[in-house]
């Protein structure tokens, strides 16, 4: 599985729920007598709140109390050292991103699932979930939080003027695959004498096109410069020459403004938090016939992928590692407890963000309350439950996002048309050369 490295969690919130820069400490949740407190570092306030709303409504009794402080995953690693050196305020749970998953599961930090008293299945989770939390001698070390399986959004307008329909089964058939794909972006772009195009832009296509990489950025400490990259390049490039997508960055004010106009971009490759954080907010209405509201349809797309996620870690230094675990349990469906499992599932139909459980997923994803009017009564929860399946972690490694990034820096050079294919695959690599003088390049 290759990330493209955006720091999707991180940029998502920014830009979105403008997450505040300053850190405070959330109150301390519940009564104290009798019970320890843990610290439990998020990414956002909004994590911090939804959880610390849900610890004030829960009705069992907790062997804890939470101290919940927010803080980015951009600062995540300054703020740890700097706990771990004074001695105070050190997290005994923290969230990892797809980011930064691997580095801290394969260090000493993170403690092993089974000194926290949990046990994680390939069974009770989606699979990808837990490949990605375990270290390369067979260790899990998180536990699955939010699964964000990638999908693609669709203009039923636009499908239906230029396809001749917007039947989701239909239109999935004509972008089954990259081939398909391509052809269906030429045949939308000739249709609207090109005033529409496929996508906003190169970075929205990446992350799924590799997704089908079996091939690592690095083995045995060399950069993997694989087939399936290489020919991301010539797929990229024949897109963008032949004008089937724009040059916008994601998240960018042209990207965001592709949401809500009425002409312009077929369709965004994205996700449950993505459709729930960003597309709606930048759609311009709140009900149908406001903006685009109620104008998009969710399919599979051409591959399945991985967009983002989330996953507890327990600190491997912690006194309280029961309670850690007991913490991270009742978040995750982790237990076999039917009780704390009915608690667990409580949280997701609250929230509407994806379990990375299969457990829980099996038990709400037909649930009326996901038949969103946002995409004309689709199902999300039951779309990304067919996403997830199909997808892969088996080879991710602590490069990827960096080398990843900078690959997307040099492919939206070559798609605004700076580079050339062979200068920016150049470029790239001098680059990688740079930034990680440990790793061969050919």
């Amino acid at each position: 599985m290759i990330f493209g490295g955006n720091k999707f969690l991180r940029r998502i919130m920014s830009l979105v729920l403008s997450v505040s820069m300053v850190f405070s400490m959330a109150a301390l949740l519940g009564s104290c007598g009798g019970k320890s407190k843990i610290t439990v570092w998020v990414y956002s306030e909004e994590y911090r709140k939804e959880l610390e709303d849900f610890l004030k409504t829960t009705p069992l009794d907790l062997s804890f109390s939470a101290s919940i402080r927010a803080v980015t995953s951009a600062d995540f690693e300054e703020e740890l050292t700097k706990a771990i050196e004074s001695g105070e305020g050190i997290p005994d749970v923290f969230m990892l991103s797809p980011d930064n998953v691997k580095k801290y599961i394969e260090s000493d930090l993170t403690a092993d699932v089974s000194d926290l008293g949990l046990e994680v299945t390939i069974e009770r989770y989606f699979p990808y979930v837990v490949e990605a939390a375990t270290t390369a001698h067979g260790q899990v070390k998180a536990v699955g939080w939010q699964a964000d399986p990638g999908i693609f959004m669709y203009r039923r307008s636009m499908a239906k003027a230029y396809l001749g329909t917007d039947n989701p089964d239909e239109v999935q058939a004509m972008i089954s695959n990259w081939d398909n794909f391509y052809a269906t972006a030429k045949k939308i772009s000739e249709a609207s004498d090109g005033k529409t195009r496929m996508l906003a832009g190169q970075e929205d296509m990446l992350r799924p096109y590799l997704a089908s990489d079996d091939q690592p950025w690095v083995r045995n400490g060399s950069l993997v410069f694989s087939p399936c990259k290489k020919a991301y390049v010539d797929y990229m490039q024949k897109m963008a020459s032949d004008h089937l997508m724009y040059t916008a960055e994601q998240w960018s004010e042209a990207w965001l403004g592709g949401i809500s106009d009425t002409q312009s971009v077929f369709g965004y490759f994205s996700s449950g938090i993505c459709m729930l954080y960003v597309m709606k907010k930048a759609c311009g209405g709140k009900m149908k016939g406001e903006g685009s509201y109620g104008d998009w349809a969710v399919v599979p797309g051409p591959s399945n992928y991985c967009w983002g996620g989330s996953w507890f870690a327990g600190y491997s230094g912690s006194k309280n590692k029961e309670e850690a675990g007991d913490f991270i349990s009742l978040f995750t469906g982790c237990t076999d407890d039917e009780t704390r499992m009915d608690q667990s599932i409580r949280y997701f139909r609250t929230t509407g963000e994806f379990a990375a459980s299969s457990e829980i997923v099996s038990q709400v994803r037909f649930d009326p309350q996901f038949e969103d009017s946002f995409i004309g009564g689709q199902n999300y929860y039951q779309q990304l439950s067919i996403a997830a399946k199909g997808i892969s972690m088996v080879g991710m490694t602590i490069y990827d996002s960096d080398i990843g990034g900078i690959f997307n820096t040099y492919m939206n050079q070559c798609a605004g048309g700076l580079k050339t294919a062979d200068q920016a695959v150049s470029d790239f690599k001098s680059s990688v050369r740079v930034a990680f003088p440990e790793i061969s390049v050919d």
